[in-house]
Protein backbone atom coordinates (compact mmCIF):
# COMPACT_ATOMS: atom_id res chain seq x y z
CA UNK A 1 0.00 0.00 0.00
CA UNK A 2 1.03 3.49 -0.45
CA UNK A 3 2.22 6.31 1.77
CA UNK A 4 0.85 9.79 1.37
CA UNK A 5 4.13 10.64 0.49
CA UNK A 6 4.80 8.25 -2.37
CA UNK A 7 3.74 9.16 -5.87
CA UNK A 8 1.05 7.32 -7.21
CA UNK A 9 0.79 5.62 -10.48
CA UNK A 10 -2.37 6.03 -12.60
CA UNK A 11 -4.68 2.91 -13.39
CA UNK A 12 -4.59 3.80 -17.36
CA UNK A 13 -2.95 2.02 -19.99
CA UNK A 14 -0.25 4.09 -20.18
CA UNK A 15 1.49 4.66 -16.61
CA UNK A 16 1.39 8.20 -16.05
CA UNK A 17 2.30 9.12 -12.38
CA UNK A 18 0.37 11.61 -10.86
CA UNK A 19 2.13 14.32 -8.52
CA UNK A 20 3.38 12.92 -5.18
CA UNK A 21 2.43 14.75 -2.01
CA UNK A 22 6.09 15.55 -1.24
CA UNK A 23 6.21 17.04 -4.74
CA UNK A 24 3.17 19.48 -4.03
CA UNK A 25 4.34 19.91 -0.15
CA UNK A 26 7.47 21.28 -1.72
CA UNK A 27 5.68 23.61 -3.93
CA UNK A 28 4.02 24.94 -1.39
CA UNK A 29 6.63 26.05 0.86
CA UNK A 30 8.61 27.36 -2.45
CA UNK A 31 5.83 29.64 -2.62
CA UNK A 32 6.14 30.55 1.46
CA UNK A 33 8.45 33.53 1.41
CA UNK A 34 9.50 32.36 4.95
CA UNK A 35 10.59 29.57 3.28
CA UNK A 36 11.67 30.30 -0.26
CA UNK A 37 15.12 30.96 0.56
CA UNK A 38 15.62 28.17 2.03
CA UNK A 39 18.41 25.52 -0.79
CA UNK A 40 16.21 23.17 -2.25
CA UNK A 41 18.03 19.88 -0.37
CA UNK A 42 16.96 21.33 2.62
CA UNK A 43 13.55 22.56 1.67
CA UNK A 44 12.28 18.91 1.06
CA UNK A 45 13.13 18.01 4.85
CA UNK A 46 10.49 20.12 5.27
CA UNK A 47 8.16 19.04 3.38
CA UNK A 48 9.08 15.43 3.65
CA UNK A 49 8.07 15.96 7.35
CA UNK A 50 5.12 17.75 7.27
CA UNK A 51 1.49 15.97 7.77
CA UNK A 52 -1.48 17.05 5.45
CA UNK A 53 -4.41 17.58 7.55
CA UNK A 54 -8.35 18.76 6.85
CA UNK A 55 -10.86 20.46 8.82
CA UNK A 56 -14.25 20.97 8.20
CA UNK A 57 -15.83 24.64 7.67
CA UNK A 58 -16.41 25.60 11.03
CA UNK A 59 -14.20 23.04 12.88
CA UNK A 60 -11.80 24.51 15.53
CA UNK A 61 -7.98 23.82 14.86
CA UNK A 62 -7.48 24.62 18.29
CA UNK A 63 -8.97 26.86 20.97
CA UNK A 64 -7.29 29.87 23.06
CA UNK A 65 -5.23 28.50 26.08
CA UNK A 66 -4.98 25.47 24.76
CA UNK A 67 -1.52 23.62 24.76
CA UNK A 68 -0.31 22.95 21.28
CA UNK A 69 3.10 21.51 19.32
CA UNK A 70 2.09 22.10 15.53
CA UNK A 71 2.16 24.87 12.86
CA UNK A 72 0.18 25.27 10.01
CA UNK A 73 0.24 26.26 6.10
CA UNK A 74 -2.89 26.86 5.14
CA UNK A 75 -3.03 24.66 1.23
CA UNK A 76 -6.71 25.28 0.50
CA UNK A 77 -9.26 27.08 2.88
CA UNK A 78 -10.01 30.10 5.20
CA UNK A 79 -8.84 30.42 9.24
CA UNK A 80 -10.18 32.99 11.65
CA UNK A 81 -8.40 33.77 14.36
CA UNK A 82 -10.04 34.51 17.54
CA UNK A 83 -9.63 36.19 20.96
CA UNK A 84 -12.67 34.66 22.67
CA UNK A 85 -13.55 36.75 26.00
CA UNK A 86 -16.39 35.00 28.67
CA UNK A 87 -18.98 37.25 27.01
CA UNK A 88 -17.69 37.82 23.73
CA UNK A 89 -15.01 37.57 21.02
CA UNK A 90 -13.36 39.64 18.86
CA UNK A 91 -12.10 38.59 15.08
CA UNK A 92 -8.52 39.41 14.79
CA UNK A 93 -7.40 38.38 11.39
CA UNK A 94 -8.37 35.99 8.47
CA UNK A 95 -5.66 33.77 6.90
CA UNK A 96 -6.25 32.05 3.20
CA UNK A 97 -4.43 29.51 1.28
CA UNK A 98 -0.59 30.15 1.57
CA UNK A 99 -0.36 31.95 5.08
CA UNK A 100 1.85 30.04 8.01
CA UNK A 101 0.02 30.69 11.40
CA UNK A 102 0.35 28.96 14.73
CA UNK A 103 4.11 28.90 14.54
CA UNK A 104 4.99 29.84 18.20
CA UNK A 105 3.86 26.60 19.01
CA UNK A 106 6.53 25.18 16.94
CA UNK A 107 8.80 27.29 18.61
CA UNK A 108 7.94 27.26 22.74
CA UNK A 109 5.83 24.81 24.78
CA UNK A 110 3.35 28.06 25.37
CA UNK A 111 -0.28 27.98 25.36
CA UNK A 112 -2.55 29.20 22.34
CA UNK A 113 -2.79 33.05 22.47
CA UNK A 114 -6.06 32.73 20.58
CA UNK A 115 -8.48 30.16 18.69
CA UNK A 116 -8.34 29.51 15.25
CA UNK A 117 -11.74 27.99 12.98
CA UNK A 118 -12.02 26.38 9.56
CA UNK A 119 -14.20 29.21 7.71
CA UNK A 120 -14.46 26.65 4.84
CA UNK A 121 -13.40 23.38 3.92
CA UNK A 122 -9.37 23.53 4.97
CA UNK A 123 -6.61 21.60 4.02
CA UNK A 124 -3.01 22.31 5.77
CA UNK A 125 0.41 21.33 6.10
CA UNK A 126 1.20 20.79 9.51
CA UNK A 127 4.85 20.43 11.64
CA UNK A 128 5.00 18.78 14.81
CA UNK A 129 7.82 21.24 17.26
CA UNK A 130 10.14 18.40 17.86
CA UNK A 131 10.60 17.43 14.24
CA UNK A 132 10.28 21.19 13.58
CA UNK A 133 12.78 22.20 16.20
CA UNK A 134 15.34 19.66 15.02
CA UNK A 135 15.53 20.93 11.84
CA UNK A 136 15.94 24.33 13.10
CA UNK A 137 19.05 22.94 14.92
CA UNK A 138 20.32 21.94 11.73
CA UNK A 139 19.56 24.93 9.40
CA UNK A 140 18.33 27.82 11.45
CA UNK A 141 18.11 30.37 8.58
CA UNK A 142 14.31 29.79 8.86
CA UNK A 143 13.80 30.54 13.20
CA UNK A 144 14.56 34.58 12.36
CA UNK A 145 12.23 34.82 9.42
CA UNK A 146 9.59 32.94 11.52
CA UNK A 147 9.88 34.78 14.67
CA UNK A 148 9.63 37.73 13.00
CA UNK A 149 6.54 37.14 11.60
CA UNK A 150 5.26 35.80 14.04
CA UNK A 151 6.10 38.73 16.59
CA UNK A 152 4.80 40.74 13.74
CA UNK A 153 1.29 39.49 13.94
CA UNK A 154 1.22 39.28 17.84
CA UNK A 155 2.09 43.46 17.43
CA UNK A 156 -0.61 43.95 14.52
CA UNK A 157 -3.35 41.30 16.75
CA UNK A 158 -2.53 43.06 20.26
CA UNK A 159 -3.09 46.73 18.38
CA UNK A 160 -6.95 45.25 16.93
CA UNK A 161 -7.73 44.24 20.32
CA UNK A 162 -6.31 47.56 22.04
CA UNK A 163 -8.36 49.60 19.30
CA UNK A 164 -11.66 47.01 20.04
CA UNK A 165 -11.45 47.73 23.81
CA UNK A 166 -11.12 51.32 23.16
CA UNK A 167 -13.51 51.33 21.07
CA UNK A 168 -16.07 49.52 24.09
CA UNK A 169 -14.30 51.50 26.66
CA UNK A 170 -16.15 55.05 24.97
CA UNK A 171 -18.63 53.85 23.82
CA UNK A 172 -20.05 50.84 26.19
Amino acid sequence: MNSSRECKMSNSPKPVATRCELDENLEILRRIPIFSAIPLQRLRLYAYLGKRVSYGAGQFIFRQRDSGDRGYIIVSGRVQVIREFSDHSVLLNEFKEGDFFGGLALLSDINRLFSARAVTSLECLTWDRESFQKLLVQFPEVALQILDMMIKRIIQMEEKLLQTQLHECVCG
